[in-house]
């Protein structure tokens, strides 16, 4: 959700419960102030009539009928009645029905004759008045509210208008593009720091990633480059005269540590370039000519070992990632199912239109399993391994949004690695 948006829905919802607060107290001040008025009104015309009662003194059978709203009773015996306040229901003759009422009620003596004096004033006009106050109130309430949310959606989007901005800006920045971004500046002061404080951090990251991409590109050459004359000159002493077995079995294990360092060196440069972004191209890969295509190149080690290749392949499935990537990662993991498999068994190979699978037949992990996909672990009974394959198949899916899933079934002992694109 927008920020301009949730601070919409915050106002809407901050407005709503005031907005019912307010329609009940302001209906509750209506009925009070209401209630206030006929009480006032009803006490002016109890003066009144008690004004008028004491001009005409009533007789024992002749009590006054002014008005369908005013009766007097005699009251026996002589007893003060106090005014008192009620509300009750009348017949209205002029609405023909039931309506509900005030009444005063009080007590009055006259030529030695206690009376009592009722005083009524019908609800209903009062109701209407204060039924046609409430919703014009209401309107208006509701109509303020939209226009302060409509004001605050206009005033909100043009103070943020520098923030959004920064934000087009923000998802323009590449770290490895070939120009620098400059954010805009604002008048308004935290706008103002976040732009320099943008400004300072792009500076850096490019800088550092200038630095780190020149690293990666001059380790690769110049760490390769003396690893490739010891290996050279390894050979030639290989190849002198006056050798003898122990000679030889040292010459031939510092060999094979050349090429394992030589492997950590290629796949350690790998990684810090895929952590860097360093492959930006992209191809549409067909992940199943692909792996066809890796396994028809290694087959003669396969062969060695006495493995068979199962391949069920669909040819369908296609990929937007970079080639070399997409290489390193199908590749790894077939050599890491070749390299573990036991001799003479099987591997199967499954790619589908949604995930590529393959299963080695050998024994269990000889690590925890959640320990698979980290850097350096490996198998120590394989000493050519650098423990950096499986990181890198796991980096590389990451980066592409794949999922890699180990499972390892000891019923069969098989292994099962999956890659769901």
């Amino acid at each position: 959700m927008k920020l301009l948006h949730k601070t919409t829905l915050y106002l809407l919802l901050a407005a709503f419960p005031i907005a019912l607060g307010g329609v009940f107290l302001l209906n509750a001040y209506i009925h009070r102030y209401m209630l206030y008025e006929i009480d006032e009104l009803l006490a002016s015309e109890l003066v009144q009539v008690k004004a008028r009662l004491r001009q005409h003194p009533p007789h024992a059978t002749n009590m006054p009928y002014w008005d369908p709203t005013i009766r007097i009773t005699r009251t026996t015996p002589l007893r003060p009645v106090s005014p008192v306040y009620i509300d009750t229901i009348a017949f209205d003759p002029v609405e023909k029905e039931q309506v509900p009422v005030r009444m005063l009620r009080a007590g009055y003596s006259i030529g030695g004759q206690q009376y009592t004096i009722s005083l009524m004033q019908s609800y209903l006009e009062f109701d209407e008045i204060a039924s046609a106050v409430s919703v014009g109130v209401i309107v208006c309430f509701l109509l303020v509210v939209t226009l302060l949310v409509l004001a605050d959606v206009v005033v909100t989007r043009r103070i943020w208008q520098p923030f959004y901005g920064i934000i087009h800006h923000l998802e323009q920045f590449r770290v490895d593009g070939p120009n620098e971004v400059s954010f805009p500046v604002s008048d308004v002061a935290e706008f103002k720091l976040l732009s320099q404080s943008l400004d300072e951090m792009s500076r850096r990251t490019r800088q550092q990633y200038a630095q780190q991409k020149q690293f990666t590109d001059n380790a690769s050459h110049e760490m390769q480059t003396p690893l490739s004359v010891l290996s050279v000159e390894l050979d030639l002493l290989q190849q002198s005269e006056g050798l003898n077995e122990a000679d030889l079995d040292r010459i031939h294990r510092s060999q094979q540590e050349i090429k394992r360092l030589s492997a950590m060196n290629q796949s350690l440069l790998l990684l810090a370039k895929i952590d860097n972004h360093q492959f930006a191209q992209q191809d549409l890969v067909n992940i199943g000519e692909l792996v066809n295509q890796l396994l028809d190149n290694y087959l003669d080690y396969v062969a060695h070992k006495g493995i068979t290749v199962n391949r069920m392949i669909e040819k369908g499935p296609t990929r937007l990632m970079n080639r070399q990537l997409a290489d390193v990662l199908f590749l790894n993991l077939i050599k890491n199912a070749v390299r573990h498999a036991d001799s003479g068994s099987s591997i199967v190979v499954q790619v589908g239109a949604i995930s590529f699978s393959i299963t080695n037949e050998g024994d269990p992990l000889p690590f925890p399993e959640e320990q698979l996909f980290r850097r350096f672990v490996r198998n120590q009974a394989l000493l050519q391994s650098t423990g950096l394959g499986l990181a890198l198949v796991k980096e590389i899916a990451d980066q592409y949004g794949m999922r890699v899933t180990y499972t390892y079934v000891s019923s069969i002992r098989r292994h099962l690695f999956q890659v769901d694109f």
